[in-house]
């Protein structure tokens, strides 16, 4: 028999993860959830969304975990999801990830395959918003390694970096650039018509999180509060549409080498424009350089463009200018003898 200590430890190098899917008849209410577990046995990551519309509860939880997280992800996108129950629910998790017994005691329960427990334990969570007792719940545990699990993140990134490089390409930017999906805040009262939107106008935009590489953006340029994603403001750069029925393809400047591109369908809405006064300043940080395939984030309060090279440089230019100076002062001198 292995012991007690020996067995704890046995997948310690292992990720656990646990996908689940729930509806509520009665109340025309479906969702998924995912939650996961890292090599520490720390509640590393926790995410649910709950909706009105049955396909939601398509998903089934035999799938792969990353599968299950871009589900959710883009449901949220779309916005297809009851906003107020998903964000209670969230509360819940928030709760359970800052009490140390709640979370030893989930963990426990998944990394002995205690699907009983499991299920008491998130019905209980879940009932506590819904409120149903005929609530009916599947869930499912995914075990991987921990380069398993990068490994699964990596794929995703460079789906995206593939996605976004044809996108810069498409649209003849600057070497390295990325493309990221926006949304643009409507401001139906004060706005300006979409019809009337020009080249060089500065609007305010929402990142949208469907993916690693907007997430990473979204970090970068500091705009998560919570479990919310703020506006940034951008400048629009390009205007197209492929005719007076078809929809307007906008593409903005977040920052150097960061661009945005929205899609509205609808011709009469207002967008609302950038006001330093009540946005603040604009963002000066740029895309960070590459290593290998991978983006170097940039240090907390810094920015990309490397403040010592701007400096190096014009030392360099004040240099030469006073070489050339001193040149022409000694030419005069001889020429003077």
């Amino acid at each position: 028999m292995v012991p007690e200590t020996e067995n704890d430890n046995l997948f310690s190098d292992h990720i656990l993860i646990v996908k689940g899917r729930f509806k509520s008849n009665s109340l025309n209410l479906y969702g998924i959830l995912l939650i996961i577990f890292n090599q520490n046995q720390k509640l590393d990551t926790y995410n649910i969304v709950v909706s009105t519309y049955s396909s939601v509860y398509d998903h089934e939880p035999h799938v792969s975990w990353d599968q299950y997280e871009q589900a959710i992800m883009e449901m949220k996108w779309r916005g297809n999801f009851n906003a107020s129950m998903t964000s209670s629910l969230m509360d819940q998790f928030k709760a359970i990830e800052s009490d140390n017994d709640l979370t030893s005691q989930l963990y426990n329960s998944i990394n002995n395959y205690d699907y009983d427990n499991i299920d008491i334990f998130l019905f209980d969570m879940i009932n506590r918003i819904i409120h149903d007792k005929n609530l009916i719940l599947e869930t499912s545990i995914q075990e991987v390694t921990l380069e398993e699990f990068v490994e699964a993140k990596e794929k995703r990134y460079e789906n995206d970096d593939q996605n976004d490089s044809s996108s810069v390409a498409a649209t003849d930017l600057e070497e390295g650039s990325v493309m990221l999906n926006v949304q643009p805040i409507l401001a139906p009262v004060k706005g300006k018509p979409i019809y009337e939107l020009k080249i060089g106008d500065t609007i305010m935009t929402k990142i949208i999180p469907n993916t690693d590489r907007a997430n990473y953006f979204i970090d970068l340029l500091e705009l998560r509060v919570e479990n919310h994603v703020k506006p940034v403001s951008c400048e629009v750069i390009d205007i197209k549409s492929n005719g007076k029925n078809e929809p307007i393809e906008i593409l903005t400047r977040i920052g150097p080498g960061i661009y945005g591109k929205c899609i509205e369908d609808e011709r009469q809405v207002k967008l609302r424009l950038y006001d330093p006064t009540i946005d603040g300043p604009r963002s000066k940080k740029s895309i960070p350089p590459k290593e290998g395939k991978k983006a170097a984030p940039a240090a907390p309060g810094s920015n990309s463009v490397s403040e010592y090279e701007g400096f190096s440089r014009m030392t360099f230019v004040i240099i030469g200018l006073f070489a050339v100076l001193l040149i022409i002062f000694i030419l005069l001198i001889y020429i003077s003898f």
